[in-house]
């Protein structure tokens, strides 16, 4: 969970993107973006400003959230199965691939994430204990507040629907409950938003509505085939095992969420993987159960495909490593040149001794763990850390320099004097937001009346339109990427 939240600059894509996101809505716009994540990046950054950069105490905030969902996520479990089911939900939700890449970047869909295991925790109590119905008013309302209003209302129906289907959920006492839950998120809700439109900002972008229409895509469902993997075909193996309990709570509430979360996200305008996460959550707790349940065989294939998988991929990672820092395989060297690593060839001893560590680490944890139920998913979860890891552990800084932005915009800075300002043409959002943030320049549009101008070039070989005014002072490249090529003009 720790490793890659800090030590490299915003990267191109979804983390550079909601970065800037955060920066413009630190500088006037805080109620044009969801807010929980917003003021927990500020807590986090202003927190570790004395050790931390700014960017790596922001991406700090997708931690927390992820290891809130991973926290409320046991607890669902144990309110639903008991103490034994604790380790199995935690460790399927952690081992989901959909996490890696994006619980590791600055993504306010974490948010969202952590509030509704908080929503699920208080769902899957309530027919156990009263109690749980806090959890239900106060996950409703931190998804609201974290741009997820749809999901929550979503989740809120459950309380509707599940009556219906199960007799747990019709005792009396429960319902009121869960109802009591609903009120209180609905009530909390409706103040927020009456505060929001006092402070003149806007209930739209508060609901966040832009992120629905009336078109169906199917890109979810084709997507967590890998995303989800391995939580649903434990999730599938652990519905069939209980096809005559389905009606239990423990079964129905997870598959109800899951199927009306599929249903809500069939709606969305922009689809994308920061966005699924909310579907790990369900799939997680049905995945624990179905862990549980393995049969002998099954259960040996996990345990040895991961072995093989993750053994196969850090063989891989090695052979790259030894291209770049080694040289060797030649090809594969000369390769990774054209596509603009830095340093090809040049060892790089803290790198390799971080590598051999976190390898030995990984071979030794397969030699001493235990026999037990848990163990095809402990060796997986373990190798899919052990993989991000090694990867970090061995290319973090080449990485670093191929996907961020602050050796493009160190070298404006040797360019431009500190203090002047940069007009700019053509230049794409993320880079130039990305290329002013590192090199503290101001970066504004044409005919600002700047001594500067920076042109992003499109295409090899076109020339800029510029008039004969400026005078070309350098050409400030990305290796072998066409898309990071500029030339910055001085005024005459």
């Amino acid at each position: 969970m720790l490793v890659g939240l800090v030590g490299h600059a915003p990267w191109r894509g979804g983390d550079g993107a909601a970065f800037l996101d955060w920066l413009r809505a630190g500088a006037g716009e805080p109620l044009a973006v969801p807010v929980l994540y917003h003021w927990t990046a500020a807590a986090t950054a202003w927190l570790t400003s004395p050790v931390l950069a700014l960017h790596d105490g922001v991406r700090l905030a997708s931690g927390v959230f992820v290891a809130l969902a991973l926290w409320f996520t046991a607890g669902a479990a144990r309110a639903q199965a008991g103490e034994e089911a604790v380790w199995p939900a935690a460790l399927t939700l952690l081992g989901c691939a959909g996490l890696l890449v994006r619980g590791h970047e600055i993504n306010p869909n974490t948010a969202q994430f952590a509030a509704a295991a908080f929503m699920l925790y208080g769902l899957a109590r309530v027919p156990q204990h009263p109690r749980g119905a806090w959890a239900i008013g106060g996950g409703g309302f931190l998804l609201v507040l974290a741009g997820g209003a749809a999901e929550a209302a979503v989740l809120a129906s459950l309380v509707l629907i599940l009556p219906l289907l199960s007799p747990a959920w019709r005792v009396p006492g429960v319902r009121r409950a869960a109802w009591s839950g609903v009120a209180g998120a609905t009530g909390l809700s409706a103040l927020w938003l009456a505060w929001v439109n006092a402070q003149g900002g806007s209930l739209a972008m508060a609901l966040d509505t832009a992120r629905w229409h009336l078109s169906v895509n199917a890109y979810f469902p084709g997507i967590l085939g890998w995303f989800a993997w391995p939580a649903w075909p434990l999730a599938l193996w652990a519905l069939y095992r209980d096809r005559r309990r389905w009606r239990e709570p423990a079964r129905l509430m997870p598959l109800a969420a899951l199927l009306l979360l599929l249903a809500l996200y069939s709606f969305s305008a922009d689809p994308g993987e920061d966005q699924g996460l909310v579907l790990l959550l369900p799939l997680a707790l049905l995945g624990g159960a179905g862990l549980m349940a393995l049969r002998r065989g099954a259960a040996n294939a996990l345990l040895w495909f991961a072995v093989m998988l993750f053994g196969f991929l850090a063989l891989v990672i090695w052979v790259y490593w030894s291209a770049h820092d080694l040289g060797t395989p030649a090809r594969l060297a000369a390769r990774l040149g054209r596509l603009g690593m830095a340093d090809v060839g040049s060892l790089r001893p803290l790198a390799l001794g971080l590598g051999a560590a976190v390898t030995a680490m990984w071979m030794v944890f397969l030699v001493r763990v235990k026999r037990s139920p848990l163990r095809p998913m402990l060796v997986w979860t373990a190798g899919v850390t052990f993989i991000w890891t090694l990867l970090f552990a061995l290319f973090q800084g080449p990485l670093d320099r191929r996907l961020g932005y602050a050796g493009l915009a160190a070298e404006l800075a040797r360019q431009v004097p500190a203090g002047a300002c940069v007009e700019t043409y053509g230049v794409r959002t993320v880079a130039g937001g990305l290329m002013a943030y590192h090199s503290g320049r101001d970066f504004r549009p044409v005919d600002s009346g700047c001594a500067w101008l920076l042109v992003q070039i499109r295409q090899k070989g076109d020339l800029p339109p510029v008039t004969a005014d400026w005078v070309p002072r350098a050409e400030i490249v990305r290796p072998n990427h066409r898309d990071d090529h500029f030339m910055l003009y001085a005024r005459r």
